[in-house]
């Protein structure tokens, strides 16, 4: 019985190490190949049978790429993802407070339209806010850009936010009254702090969402000089050719800052998704 009790732990441990390093090579294996056909020769990209790792390591297709239009380009997406983390976290954190610091009626409401808000697909939202864009005068503008990001990321954000606030005791601000600050002034100055984990997680998933879109900048952005990232790739791919090393290797380097902004903010971010789904 023991013998057979420890056989069947053995083998449900190896199955489950199996499956774990299925479902990594899984979600590893697009991105290795990536990467590699990025350092391949021209001539190897399509060889038969393929293979995952070039036989002559080249550099040439990040120096094609990297050309002062992509480096425009990403200017362009650094600006536009950086101004949609600061409009959201600050517009969050204001709508927030009144729906968790305020006796406000309407809160539920509010934070029912909010969720109804992401049951709409974002192409549906592409004509009306073009319309209201061109209105405006805010297309072809990367703050234009902006706001209309502000469409998917700041229903979630709010969401998120208030499960994290919501779990911060109340009594820290009424201490804070107490020694003379306003309720708004206890709430920037004392809970707003005590936030930092919940607004690092809240900050990575607006600069994610921002940073890979490609829908929205190209409905928005008909200039050259103004176009994000994404929208570079596009110029790789031709009517007749493709260049399969090149959009490889922008495709790596839209991985970069992602990779970067993740690994330094990790625990904040995963800290701050856990206390909001604990509570709210």
């Amino acid at each position: 019985m023991a013998y057979n009790a420890r056989r069947s732990r053995l083998l449900g441990r190896g199955g489950t190490y199996l499956g774990v390093v299925a479902l990594a090579a899984f979600v590893l294996g697009p991105v290795v190949w990536l990467v590699t056909t990025s350092l391949k020769p021209r001539s190897e990209v399509f060889a038969s049978p393929p293979r995952l790792l070039p036989s002559h390591l080249t550099f040439q297709n990040y120096g094609d790429v990297l050309t002062s239009d992509t480096l425009q380009f990403f200017v362009n997406s650094v600006i536009v993802c950086l101004g949609t983390t600061v409009m959201c976290v600050l517009l969050s954190l204001l709508a927030c407070y009144t729906l968790t610091r305020t006796g406000s009626r309407g809160r539920k409401p509010i934070l029912i339209g909010v969720l109804a808000s992401q049951l709409l697909p974002q192409a549906v939202l592409l004509v009306p806010l073009y319309k209201a864009a061109d209105t405006m005068g805010l297309l072809n503008s990367r703050f234009g850009l902006m706001v209309a990001y502000l469409t998917f990321t700041l229903p979630v954000a709010i969401w998120l936010l208030r499960g994290f606030l919501m779990a911060i005791p109340f009594d820290l601000e009424e201490a804070a009254r107490i020694d003379g600050l306003s309720e708004f002034a206890a709430y920037w100055r004392v809970i707003v702090p005590l936030s930092r984990p919940g607004i690092a997680a809240v900050a990575i998933y607006v600069f994610f969402m921002a940073w890979q879109d490609f829908m929205y900048a190209l409905v928005f952005l008909t200039d050259d000089s103004k176009r994000t990232l994404p929208l570079g790739v596009l110029s790789l791919i031709g009517s007749h050719t493709i260049e399969w090393g090149q959009l490889m290797a922008v495709s790596t380097l839209l991985l970069i800052p992602i990779l970067l902004v993740f690994s330094f903010a990790q625990r904040y971010f995963i800290a701050g998704i856990t206390a909001g789904a604990v509570k709210g």
